[in-house]
This record gives structure tokens, C-alpha cells and sequence, in this order.
């Protein structure tokens, strides 16, 4: 494997979780006035596909850090961005005060749905 290769993983189950993730990343941009990209649109897009008819993939950057591809089938076209997990990041701060009652534990994050992923022999 090349160094610059990335090594992708699918998320095969649990899409809709992705997606509600998705729209409320999509709420908070739009209410900055974030959404003349190009990227947005297709995020946009993207939140309001049926599960089934898209495809995730994540790779792992760092410990909250993810690479996001996702393609709405039938489509060829792959839109990519970088995620950093904020729930995972805000968990870990809250373990490391003692803290495992915060309601921050009851929220799915993007780190909870990278362990339900699959390898995947996509090139992106």
C-alpha cells in the first residue's frame, strides 16, 4: 500500500443515525449563512436521501478526526470533508473528570458509527 492510500471503511448499517448527524451539522451551517458551496448542496442532498440509497464511507485521521466520502446512488459522484467528532472529543474530557452521567454518553457520534463499519476496497 502506497503511503498516500487510504485505508476506507462502510457504514452498511445504522445510515439513518449518520444522516440525522448529517442535518444537524447542515442546521448549524445554514444558520451561520454557510451554504453557497457546492459541498453543501450535495450535504443537503445527501441528509434528505433514504438511507438505502446512499453509501458512507469513514477513515480514521487521528482520535476524533475523520475523512467522510459519501455518494448518493445512482450516482458516480463521491463528495469528501474532514470530521472532527466533538461528542467523542467531549466524552473523553468528561471520562477523564470522573464525569460518565452527562447526557453527552446518550448521544450517537460519528467515533460510535466508524466500530460499525466495514472495510471496503473503494479508492477514492
Amino acid at each position: 500500500m502506497k503511503e498516500t492510500e487510504v485505508l476506507w471503511r462502510e457504514l452498511v448499517t445504522k445510515k439513518e443515525e449518520f444522516l440525522h448527524i448529517l442535518r444537524i451539522l447542515n442546521h448549524y451551517y445554514e444558520m451561520r449563512g454557510e451554504t453557497k458551496s457546492k459541498q453543501f448542496a450535495f450535504r443537503r442532498s445527501l441528509a434528505d436521501s433514504a438511507p438505502e440509497s446512499v453509501q458512507i464511507f469513514f477513515s480514521r485521521l487521528g482520535p476524533f478526526e475523520y475523512q467522510v466520502a459519501c455518494r448518493i446512488l445512482p450516482e458516480e459522484q463521491i463528495e469528501t470533508w474532514i470530521h472532527i467528532d466533538g461528542i467523542a472529543e467531549e466524552r473523553e474530557r468528561l471520562k477523564q473528570i470522573g464525569n460518565t452521567e452527562h447526557p453527552v454518553f446518550s448521544l450517537v457520534c460519528l467515533g460510535d458509527l466508524f466500530a460499525l463499519t466495514l472495510p471496503s476496497t473503494i479508492s477514492i
